[in-house]
């Protein structure tokens, strides 16, 4: 019985309701776009055929919920929030059922006659599903928020930081547990004199027992309320909760509280950033890997016109082979060999290894002419469907350049935690070749917190639009 109490109290519980209810909106959507269109005669006016049955509909609908569960997963409809608002994530909700809905639609067009299903029925379920799922979703919202003020779906909390930063922060979730946030105690080894004075707050202050504290009081979220100066340490300490699942959110100085690149939520007024887990892995990844290899195979036999007459012309320009192989290193610091179209002189690297620029003697009559317009960067598809790039990622570097940056940028490792890609949000946005390092690792993790498929989708298309563009 306790059991049966503690799991429909936890926040596994929350989680699921959630996913129960977007599912039943689904369903509801389904059931009301085939009441809606077939009770009001559309049908038989089209085909003057009868209305095919109920149940064959609500068995379409009840095929289609695993895929479903797929989209809202991907669009980031299941991840924890602090505050529990329909207004964030109605653009997921509406994003995730567009995509959905015109999917499908290409689907029964291929699969169904029209007179087995209504293509009709589909466009009217996307409308019914976005209000379906939004009211669902509120009600469950609702009766969380009612949860939480009875302690029920609480996530169990550390505060990394016990000065007064931290101070704040326990007391405004201990104040305000519509939250979610159940206050475990500090992590600090040095605690504030304030902290340590007052005495009703639990201090862990030995950090090499961070893991037995995190498995002990299984730690679920941690806030992260350090100062600059112990960045370092920080950065040292949520890497190891990492294994263990542990979600944080980070009080933000002054300047990233302006910033347009976070998510910023708050706790009773202050102001802390959500940091979403590290990598693009399991479904994510499988979907991302799909979508590659479907627009890769496309792509190559697109574009092979254009890569028959650039071999030709790099064979006839100048001596030396057509693919130049460079080695990089790939997810996890894999190396692997990445392939270009040649558009230098046989021997342009000897000596030590440096970017390209725009004037750069060089380049080849060919490379002039493929290198701005990105054509030397096609045979990369194949490194693509090899699976060792994606369409879409941080741009892959030497290993030489990878540890001098390692050494330089603490957090440039990052990078490495998903496929290179042949494009990038970094490229689009200017940073490509001989720019700062930096500010490029900045948008690649940018690019790898906050993936998901419209974010491909919407990288791919912006280097379509800049292939003309010599900064694209």
């Amino acid at each position: 019985m306790k059991k049966a109490k503690r799991f429909f109290t936890s926040h596994r519980f929350a989680h699921a309701s959630l996913v129960i209810g977007d599912l039943l909106g689904v369903v509801l959507a389904y059931r009301l776009a085939f009441l809606a269109y077939f009770q009001l005669g559309f049908w038989i006016e089209e085909t003057g055929s009868p209305s095919p049955s109920a149940e064959f509909y609500l068995a379409v609908a009840f095929v289609i919920l695993p895929f479903y569960w797929l989209l809202f997963k991907l669009f980031g409809l299941y991840r924890f929030r602090l505050n529990l608002s329909l207004l964030e994530i109605l653009p997921h909700i509406i994003s995730a059922v567009t995509l959905g809905s015109m999917v499908l639609l290409s689907t029964t067009i291929v699969i169904f006659p029209p007179v087995h299903y209504s293509r009709n029925v589909i466009v009217l379920s996307w409308l019914l599903m976005i209000v379906c799922v939004s009211l669902m979703r509120f009600i469950v919202y609702h009766l969380q928020k009612l949860g939480r003020r009875h302690g029920w779906y609480m996530k169990r909390t550390l505060v990394l930081g016990a000065g007064s930063v931290g101070l704040s922060c326990v007391r405004k979730i201990q104040n305000d547990t519509s939250l979610g946030l159940k206050f475990v105690g500090f992590l600090d080894q040095k605690p504030s004199r304030r902290v340590v004075h007052e005495g009703e707050y639990r201090v862990f202050d030995d950090y090499d027992q961070l893991e037995s504290v995190l498995e002990t009081y299984r730690i679920q979220h941690m806030i992260v309320a350090f100062s600059r100066d112990r960045h370092d340490q920080t950065v040292n300490l949520m890497e190891r909760c990492r294994p263990y699942g542990v979600e944080f959110t980070v009080v933000p100085r002054l300047y990233e509280v302006f910033s347009d690149r976070v998510g910023v939520e708050h706790i009773r007024g202050l102001p802390v950033i959500g940091l979403k887990r590290g990598a693009i892995t399991g479904l994510q990844a499988l979907f991302k890997r799909a979508m590659d290899i479907t627009i890769s195979l496309f792509t190559l036999v697109v574009a092979a016109p254009v890569m028959l007459l650039t071999m030709v012309s790099i064979r006839i320009d100048s001596p030396g082979p057509i693919f130049y192989q460079q080695v990089r290193l790939g997810k996890n610091e894999r190396p692997f060999r990445m392939l270009k179209f040649r558009s230098m002189r046989r021997d342009a690297e000897r000596g030590e290894a440096g970017w390209s620029t725009a004037r750069d003697v060089r380049r080849t009559r060919v490379g002039r002419i493929i290198r701005p317009l990105g054509i030397d960067e096609l045979p990369q598809l194949v490194n693509v469907i090899r699976g060792d790039m994606s369409l879409v990622g941080p741009r892959p570097e030497r290993p030489a350049h990878v540890e001098s940056f390692k050494e330089s940028i603490p957090s440039y490792a990052a990078r490495h935690r998903v496929r290179p890609g042949l494009t990038g949000w970094a490229q689009i946005n200017g940073l490509r070749g001989d720019t700062d390092i930096g500010e490029r690792v900045e948008y690649d993790i940018y690019y790898i917190e906050n993936w998901n498929p419209w974010f491909d989708i919407k990288i791919l298309l912006r280097t379509l639009f800049a292939f003309f563009d010599r900064n694209a």
